[in-house]
Order: C-alpha cells, then sequence, then structure tokens
C-alpha cells in the first residue's frame, strides 16, 4: 500500500484543549473563529497548500488543530532517469521512524524542549483513509532506505545542493553548529541533459 496510495504527514499540532472547558455555546462559536483564525496565519506562514484537522492529542486526548501537508505520491520517478525515489517526507516525518533512531542516536536534545513543542510531532498518513500508515510499512520504508544510503562525510566549509524532490536526504547527529538555508527553483528542463548526454 505504502507505494500505490498517495500518503500525507502532519507538520504541527495547535493545542485547542481550552475550547473544552468553555460553556458549550461559547465553545461552539468559537471553534470556526479558532479554525478561520489559524487558516489565516499558515498562509501567511507557509507557502505550500495545507488542510486543518480537528484531531485529539495522542499526548493527553484533548482538542487540536493539525496541520497536514496536501496528498502527494510515496514514489517519484527522476524525469529524465525514471529511477524511483522514496517521497523523503514519509521517512523523515514518520512518528515510528523518529522513535527508532532517538535509539540509536539520542533525541538531540529534542526531550528539553517545553510547552506546546513537546506535544508538537508529526507523522504520516493514507490520503485516502486519514489512517496512520503501518508499522511494517515503514520498517520496509526504512530497510530500503537504508540499503541505498549513501554516506558523505563532510568537512567544514563544504555545502551540499540537494534537489528534494529527487534525492532523499538526511543527517547523523554531529557536533557544532549548521547553516540550514532553503530556496526554490523551478523544475529544471531535462531535455537540455538528454541532449548533452
Amino acid at each position: 500500500d505504502a507505494y500505490n496510495r498517495e500518503i500525507t504527514y502532519s507538520t504541527a499540532e495547535f493545542p485547542m484543549g481550552f475550547i473544552d472547558n468553555l460553556p458549550g455555546f461559547v465553545g461552539d462559536a468559537l471553534q470556526p473563529v479558532a479554525y478561520g483564525a489559524m487558516q489565516q496565519a499558515l498562509k501567511m506562514k507557509v507557502d505550500f497548500d495545507t488542510e486543518l484537522r480537528w484531531e485529539k492529542s495522542e499526548y493527553d486526548g484533548s482538542k487540536i488543530l493539525q496541520v497536514r501537508a496536501m496528498p502527494q505520491v510515496p514514489v517519484v520517478r527522476h524525469p529524465f532517469t525514471g529511477e524511483p525515489a522514496w517521497w523523503g517526507s514519509m521517512h523523515s516525518h514518520a512518528e515510528y521512524l523518529r522513535r527508532e533512531r532517538e535509539k540509536v542516536f539520542g533525541d538531540e536534545g529534542l526531550a528539553e524542549t517545553t510547552g506546546a513543542s513537546r506535544i508538537n510531532k508529526t507523522d504520516v498518513y493514507y490520503a485516502d483513509t486519514g489512517e496512520k500508515v503501518e508499522v511494517e510499512q515503514l520498517k520496509h520504508l526504512d530497510k530500503v532506505t537504508m540499503d541505498v544510503a549513501v554516506p558523505v562525510r563532510m568537512q567544514e566549509g563544504d555545502m551540499v545542493l540537494l534537489d528534494n524532490y529527487l534525492v532523499m536526504h538526511g543527517r547523523c547527529p554531529f557536533e557544532g553548529t549548521r547553516k540550514h538555508a532553503v530556496t526554490w527553483y523551478k523544475s529544471p528542463d531535462y531535455s537540455k541533459a538528454e541532449d548533452e548526454a
């Protein structure tokens, strides 16, 4: 299923449990206002389409507004070579796989966060049903990914440019600081690469 069904992932969770503590008519009136305000805030913050969903927090069962990315195919093909590549966010946003990495590499200081950041987590879901992608599917994804991963040892001053749509990438824990710069480009014209080949 993880090869054939569209996938979506949660990117943020906004605690809204206070609405449940209000008198019924007040909470009922406030819920669409909170939804609309969060929609507007997201439009100003992110430059991609998202979906807001009322959910219950797995942390404490309280009401949350969960932000999910729009559905995407799980495997993309390179427009020139046709080679398949996993949709990288599926691997990095899966709660199960993140917890497994923490067993090996530690939590990289994330356990020290406080407030809403402690329950602001991501996960991956089937777009058609909203159900989480099964652990067995995630284990398969992780095995395939690690079997073909190519480690690149970087040194101070190195820079890497990657096309997020064609290359799944990640990093291992390290000491020191990094500069993480992101920019968006239009899709390249791969027909030019074909002429040069």
